[in-house]
This record gives structure tokens, C-alpha cells and sequence, in this order.
């Protein structure tokens, strides 16, 4: 110990020239144990960072192969469950004006219906009825499904034999009248249901028939209403005598008779 202060001292230390007094490597032992500074844009990355972007590239390329719609730029097709049908080629061109419908209609769908009714048309057991052939969708007219969508639908129904208590909103003040016949044209031509389309200028005349409706519909109201044509109880006819007219008359809501009423020349 002594021996290297004696060095130190004399100036014959590693760190010391000739005649000074200081360690010059003692002096700058703190400095030199420091790492060099990084230099930017060259730090390696992350591992946990190369992995997400692994997974999300990966789910990037499964959701553009499940849902790309074929890379059409008319086509939409959320769920592959229901795809929309390609446009159908007339002899001039044209796209089939129901497969058109349809496309615009499975976009109020998903946004509107899916929630409950499901993306395959089976609804929900003991909760929200099917679409998929359903006899309220696949009736002859859209008189009562129209209603359903406009006004909604509350209390006990049947449909294909099963029994549902549930209530479905009103849709009048959410949508217009092209929406709904686009939607209605939709599930009447999906998951194997075949009907025909419904217009935007039949939906116009049942809101007009229905304005003065404000609460939902009951099943036994809608029944009272013919699948197709006026709005009128079913089987109002020249032919049927003035206490049946009476009877079916009653089947109405009070507002719905006043605007019958209303309506009859003066």
C-alpha cells in the first residue's frame, strides 16, 4: 500500500505523467464506466412489439379473406352467413333491381335487425322470432311486416308454431320509406325465402294509412289487416254484410277507425 502511494507520488503511476499530482484515469473512472449514447434509429425493437404486429397483420388478412365481398365495389357483406347474391345481368346490362334492393337492404339489416333477429335469420329461442321462413314475412303482401317494422310489434306471437312475448321497437321515425321496403325486399329474399319485393311507394301508403297509430301493434290487430292491398280489416268487403263490416271494423285501434273515418268522402 505504501509502495503505490510512493508511485503516486513520484509521478511514476499508471495514470500520471511525469510531475503531476492527479490520476488522470481515477479522474475520469466515472465517465468511462458510462455506456456510449444510442444513436437513433437504430435501436433494436421490441419482441412483445414484433409479435402484435405479427397477430395483426395475421387478423387483417382473415378478416379481408371472410369479408372482402369478393373485392366488389358494390357489394356489401358483413357476415358470410347471409352473403348478399350477385347482381343478375339482364339482357341489357341491367342489375337486377331486387338483388339492388337487397344490398341496400342487408346494410339497415345488419345495422337495425341483427342485434336480435341474428345474422342467420333464426332469431333467438324464447326471445326473438325467426325471419327465416317465417309466415309473417313470407305473406303474400308486405301490409302486416311493413306495420311491424313502422310501428313495432308487442305481446304474444306465433310464428312457424312457436310462441314469443317480446316487444320489437318502432322504426317509423328511424327510417324512411325506401330503407324499409329495402330491408323488407332483403329478408323476404334471404336464407332461402322467396317473396316478392317491396317498394318504397307501398311503404309510403301504409305510413299514411298508420299515421295517426302511435303505440306498437298487437299479433290479433295485424291479422285483422289483409296480407295485401288497403289497409282495412281482412275480408271488408261490398259482399260482406253490416254487422260482419262492424266486426272487423272493431278488430281496429280506435285511432286507426277514426282515420278510416276521416278519410271517407264527405
Amino acid at each position: 500500500m505504501s509502495a503505490d502511494r510512493h508511485i503516486t507520488a513520484s509521478g511514476g503511476g499508471p495514470g500520471l505523467d511525469r510531475g503531476e499530482a492527479t490520476d488522470v484515469v481515477e479522474l475520469h473512472a466515472a465517465v468511462l464506466r458510462e455506456r456510449p449514447e444510442p444513436i437513433e434509429g437504430r435501436e433494436p425493437l421490441n419482441l412483445w412489439l414484433v409479435v402484435f404486429i405479427g397477430v395483426l397483420v395475421f387478423w387483417a388478412g382473415s378478416y379481408l379473406t371472410h369479408f372482402s365481398g369478393g373485392f366488389r365495389a358494390d357489394e356489401f357483406s358483413e357476415t358470410q352467413i347471409n352473403p348478399v347474391p350477385p347482381p343478375v345481368e339482364g339482357g341489357g346490362g341491367a342489375e337486377d333491381p331486387v338483388a339492388k334492393q337487397a344490398k341496400a337492404g342487408a346494410i339497415v339489416f345488419t345495422t337495425y335487425c341483427q342485434p336480435c333477429h341474428q345474422a342467420d335469420g333464426n332469431g333467438l329461442p324464447n326471445q326473438f322470432p325467426p325471419l327465416a321462413g317465417s309466415e309473417w314475412v313470407l305473406a303474400e303482401g308486405p301490409n302486416r311486416i311493413a306495420r311491424i317494422v313502422l310501428n313495432g310489434l308487442a305481446g304474444p306471437v306465433k310464428v312457424k308454431g312457436a310462441d314469443y312475448n317480446n316487444q320489437m321497437n318502432a322504426f317509423k321515425d328511424s327510417l324512411d320509406d325506401g330503407q324499409i321496403a329495402d330491408v323488407l325486399t332483403y329478408i323476404r329474399n334471404s336464407w332461402g325465402n322467396k317473396a316478392s319485393a317491396v317498394t318504397a311507394t307501398e311503404v309510403a301508403a301504409i305510413r299514411k294509412e298508420t299515421a295517426a297509430k302511435a303505440d306498437a301493434y298487437a299479433a290479433a290487430e295485424l291479422e285483422a289487416v289483409p296480407v295485401k292491398g288497403g289497409g282495412a280489416a281482412a275480408g271488408a268487403s261490398a259482399s260482406m254484410t253490416p254487422a260482419q263490416i262492424k266486426e272487423a271494423l272493431l278488430k281496429l285501434p280506435a285511432a286507426e277507425i277514426k282515420a278510416l273515418v276521416e278519410s271517407l268522402p264527405k
